[in-house]
């Protein structure tokens, strides 16, 4: 999440800085034998809203993933002192690249299937996912700059097919988790808003973006992510009430950063700034301790 014009996708950049992969970081100890007592076996997949890209410290073993070292995944594990932690989140992920070994959008080599770091025992995954798939965030950023009625258009006539098949793909990738990871608690993790529902700002451009179908669109994303979980049994920890107050116009309070970034390690244009990043582990971790 930069001088940008008014007719290019001001979302699109999401795709690009989503669209970067590889590697996978690990902090492990403990024995071998699960025991919650002494904290969960943890696993973090997703995309770059779960990765950080861009937010210092970065894990200079993440290559092209471009995750950070202080993402919601790591301030989780120390939270709920996890007994072992791997984070194989990474910028640009769909839920094919959860499940199948695939390259990252044209990125080229294949990046391995994050279901790969999910064991048997595994007690605990967190994922945050879907926003890519069909080129999601970035055909609704495309629409929501176009002139006249582009943006109503797109989320009434193409939109909620797109969330159909979403739905069907993060549901399907969670049943594949609980099938390699039958004690696994798995919560699905919901996306940050960047979108004020009304009036926009500088920071996201001004006029150019229909802030109004973007935060409308952020929404529908936000009841599909959802029904997804309700579907394959997961636990869904949402952040889009969280998130009003805090999106990217919100100046000192916004979790996300608009087209310009505010400070070099502050995270990427248009994606979770450490402010951010704190807000979704304390969420999570909430609805872990109240289990």
């Amino acid at each position: 999440m930069v001088t940008v014009m008014r007719r290019i996708p001001l979302l699109i950049v999401v795709a690009v800085a989503l669209a970067t992969a590889a590697c996978s970081s690990s902090d492990s100890s403990g024995s071998s034998a699960p025991d919650k007592a002494a904290g969960p076996r943890y696993v973090a997949l997703g995309d770059s809203y779960s990765a950080g890209p861009d937010i210092a410290p970065g894990d200079g073993l993440s290559g092209v993933c471009n995750r950070s070292l202080v993402n919601y995944p790591h301030l989780v594990a120390k939270k709920v002192g996890a007994t072992s932690f791997t984070d194989v989140s990474c910028s640009g992920a769909t839920t094919d690249n959860v499940l199948n070994a695939a390259p990252i959008g044209d990125q080229g080599a294949p990046v391995p299937a994050q279901l790969d770091a999910v064991k048997k025992d595994t007690t605990l995954v967190t994922i945050g996912i879907g926003g890519n798939d069909d080129g999601m965030f970035s055909k609704l950023s495309t629409a929501c700059t176009e002139p006249g009625t582009a943006c109503a258009d797109y989320l009434k006539d193409k939109l909620p097919t797109v969330l159909s098949s979403t739905r069907k793909h993060v549901a399907t990738t969670i049943d594949a988790i609980k099938s390699k990871a039958p004690k696994a608690e798995v919560i699905l993790v919901g996306y940050l808003g960047v979108s004020p529902p009304s009036k926009g700002c500088d920071a996201l451009g001004g006029a150019g973006l229909d802030t109004k179908g973007v935060s409308a669109g952020e929404q529908r994303i936000n009841s599909m992510m959802s029904s997804a979980a309700a579907d394959s049994g997961a636990t869904y920890v949402s952040m889009s009430t969280l998130s009003k107050g805090h999106d990217a116009c919100a100046g000192a309070n916004a979790w996300t950063n608009g087209i310009t970034p505010e400070a070099l390690g502050d995270g990427a244009s248009l994606h979770p700034r450490p402010s951010g990043m704190a807000a979704v582990a304390t969420a999570v971790e909430g609805d872990i301790t109240a289990k």
